[in-house]
C-alpha cells in the first residue's frame, strides 16, 4: 500500500466513525420530536442542500491554499453539529444541527482529491477500493456501537460522534502531511466549466449523479421500510448496517484491485450498476429477514465495486490543477441527489411501501445507460491534460 494514503485513511476512518453512528437512528431520533416519514427526508435535504454549496467551494479553496486547512475546518463544522444535535431539544434544532453538518460534510470532494494527488493513475482504483473499505469498516463498526449506545438514550451516540470529530481535527493537525503546493493565483470558474464540458468527465459526473440518486433513494428511507415491514427497531437496523458493512469490506479489500487489474474499471462499474439493479429491484420481495439479507448483500456488493470505480475515472479526467474544485463539483451533484432523493423516496412510501425500490432501480438503469459507452471502453478516459 502506497505509504503516503495511511493518514487520510486514518483520519477517514474516524470521520466515518461518527457518520455512521448516526444512520441507524436518526430516523427514530427525529420521530421521537414528533416528525413523520416526510419531515424525516427534509432532514436529509437539509444536510445535501448546505453540502450542495459548501463542496465546490471546499474544493476550489483546496486548490488554492492546500487541502488540509480545508479538511481542518470541514471537521470543526462536523463537531459543532454533532455537539448541537447531541443536546437536541426540538425539531427545529435537528435541522439545524444537520444543517451545520452539511457544512463539514462539504469537505468529502476535498479527501478525494488529496488521495488521487498522492496515487498516480495506475493505483488511484486501489487506493480509493482502500478508501471504500475505510468507509465499510465504518459502516461496520459506527452502526454497531450506536445500536449498543443508544440503549443509553439517544444523547450518547451523538455526543461520541461530536468527540470523533474533535478526534478528526487533532489528527489532521499532527499526523497530515500537505499534499498539493498552495498557488499564488485561482483559477477561474470559466475553467472549470470548459473542464466540465470535456466529454469523458461530463459523462462521467451525470452517471455518478444517476449512483448518487439510487443510492440516496433507498438508504434514506431504509430504516422506515425495515421499521415498518419487519418491525425493526434501531438495533435491528445498526445490524442490517453491520453485515453490509462487512461485505463491503471483503469487496474493496480483495478483490476491487484484482478484477480492475483484469477488467478495468468501466467494465466492473457495469457488473457493480448490474447488481445494484438486481438489488433494488427485489425490494418489493422482502417480507422476511432472509429476503432482507439477500437484498443487502447484493446492495452492498454493488456499492464496493461501483464507488472506487467512479471515482478513480473521474480522477482520471479532471485536470490535475483542478481536481478539488471538480471533485467538489461531483461532491455538489452527489448533493442535489440528497436534496431530492428523501423527500422523493419517502414520499412513495407513505403512498406504497413496496414501491420504494422504484427510484433507486430507475437511477440504477440510468447511471447504466448514460456511462455505457465509457465503461464498456476502459481505455477510452486518459489522463488528463490540464486545461
Amino acid at each position: 500500500m502506497n505509504k503516503a494514503l495511511i493518514p487520510i485513511l486514518g483520519i477517514t476512518l474516524v470521520d466515518v466513525l461518527g457518520f455512521t453512528m448516526l444512520i441507524p437512528i436518526l430516523p427514530y431520533y427525529a420521530e421521537h420530536y414528533g416528525a413523520s416519514p416526510v419531515a424525516v427526508g427534509l432532514i436529509y435535504t437539509t444536510v445535501a442542500g448546505v453540502a450542495l454549496f459548501a463542496s465546490p467551494l471546499w474544493g476550489r479553496l483546496s486548490d488554492r491554499i492546500g487541502r488540509k486547512g480545508v479538511l481542518l475546518a470541514a471537521q470543526i463544522a462536523s463537531a459543532i453539529g454533532f455537539t448541537l444535535l447531541g443536546i437536541g431539544g426540538a425539531l427545529w434544532v435537528i435541522y439545524v444541527a444537520r444543517a451545520i453538518e452539511g457544512l463539514g460534510g462539504g469537505g468529502l470532494g476535498v479527501t478525494q482529491a488529496y488521495v488521487s494527488d498522492v496515487t498516480t493513475p495506475a493505483e488511484r482504483a486501489r487506493a480509493f477500493g482502500l478508501v471504500g473499505a475505510t468507509f465499510g469498516v465504518g459502516f461496520l463498526i459506527g452502526p454497531a456501537l450506536s445500536g449498543v449506545l443508544v440503549r443509553f438514550g439517544y444523547g450518547v451516540p451523538l455526543f461520541t460522534g461530536a468527540a470523533l470529530a474533535i478526534v478528526t481535527v487533532f489528527l489532521t493537525i499532527f499526523l497530515l502531511p500537505e499534499s498539493h503546493k498552495p498557488v499564488a493565483t485561482v483559477l477561474s470558474l470559466k475553467t472549470i466549466a470548459t473542464a466540465l464540458h470535456a466529454p469523458n468527465l461530463g459523462t462521467l459526473l451525470l452517471a455518478q449523479f444517476a449512483f448518487s440518486f439510487a443510492f440516496y433513494s433507498w438508504i434514506s428511507i431504509f430504516a422506515l421500510f425495515v421499521e415498518r415491514v419487519l418491525g425493526y427497531g434501531p438495533s435491528q437496523s445498526s445490524g442490517i448496517f453491520v453485515v453490509s458493512a462487512i461485505v463491503g469490506i471483503g469487496v474493496q479489500l480483495f478483490l476491487i484491485g484484482k478484477i480492475v487489474d483484469r477488467f478495468g474499471e468501466g467494465r466492473v462499474a457495469i457488473v457493480g450498476l448490474a447488481c445494484a439493479i438486481a438489488a433494488y429491484a427485489s425490494v418489493p420481495e422482502i417480507s422476511s429477514t432472509p429476503s432482507l439479507f439477500v437484498v443487502v448483500i447484493l446492495w452492498a456488493v454493488s456499492g464496493a465495486l461501483i464507488r472506487p470505480c467512479f471515482t478513480a475515472l473521474i480522477s482520471r479526467a479532471a485536470p490535475a490543477e483542478i481536481r478539488g474544485a471538480l471533485f467538489g463539483v461531483n461532491d455538489s451533484l452527489s448533493n442535489i441527489a440528497f436534496l431530492i432523493a428523501p423527500v422523493a423516496a419517502t414520499t412513495i412510501l407513505t403512498k406504497n411501501l413496496h414501491a420504494v425500490g422504484v427510484l433507486p432501480t430507475l437511477g440504477s438503469i440510468a447511471a447504466l445507460a448514460i456511462g455505457a459507452r465509457l465503461f464498456a471502453h476502459p481505455k477510452i478516459v486518459a489522463e488528463a491534460a490540464p486545461p
